[in-house]
C-alpha cells in the first residue's frame, strides 16, 4: 500500500516536471517576414533580443538555428544577434504556387536547454504578370434589354 503510494507520487512529479519542461521548451515564437527575392545581408530580425537572450550568453550557449527545409537560406551573426539572408530567397523555387509560404526555424540554446520556434514568412512581390484566358472580351450591353441580361450563368441582372 505504501510502495503504491510513493509510485503514485513519483509518477504525478514526473509528469509535472515534464510539462513544465515542456511548457517552457515552447513557449516562445517569434515572427517575422521579408519579401522574396531579398538579397544576401538582408535584415530579417534582432532574433536575440527578440527572444530575450543576451549577446554575450550567445557563445558560451551553443546557440544554434535547425531549419526545416533549405538550412542556407538564413544565418544569425553571433556578435550582434541579428537574423539575415544568407542566400537569394525564390518564393516559387520554395513553396510553388502556395498561397502561403514561410521558413520554420528552430532556435537552441544549452545551459538551461531552451528551444524556440521561429517563423520567417515570404511574402510574395508580384513579379509575375498575370495571365488572362483572353485577351480581350467585348461585351455589348443594349438598353433596351438592361432588366434582363444572360451572360454565362448570370441571369436577371439589374443595373
Amino acid at each position: 500500500m505504501v510502495r503504491e503510494g510513493i509510485t503514485s507520487l513519483t509518477q504525478r512529479l514526473l509528469l509535472s516536471f515534464l510539462l513544465i519542461a515542456a511548457c517552457e521548451t515552447g513557449s516562445s515564437q517569434v515572427h517575422y517576414s521579408l519579401p522574396e527575392e531579398a538579397k544576401h545581408g538582408t535584415f530579417v530580425g534582432r532574433i536575440a533580443q527578440d527572444l530575450g537572450l543576451e549577446l554575450e550568453e550567445l557563445v558560451p550557449r551553443l546557440f544554434r538555428v535547425a531549419s526545416k527545409g533549405r538550412g542556407d537560406l538564413l544565418e544569425v551573426n553571433l556578435q550582434n544577434g541579428i537574423l539575415f539572408v544568407n542566400s537569394r530567397i525564390d518564393r516559387e523555387e520554395l513553396c510553388g504556387r502556395s498561397a502561403e509560404c514561410s521558413i520554420h526555424l528552430e532556435v537552441i540554446v544549452d545551459r538551461p536547454l531552451q528551444v524556440f520556434h521561429v517563423e520567417v514568412e515570404v511574402k510574395d512581390i508580384n513579379d509575375n504578370p498575370p495571365v488572362f484566358s483572353v485577351s480581350e472580351q467585348k461585351l455589348s450591353i443594349y438598353e433596351s434589354r438592361l432588366g434582363d441580361i444572360s451572360c454565362k450563368g448570370i441571369k436577371n441582372v439589374a443595373v
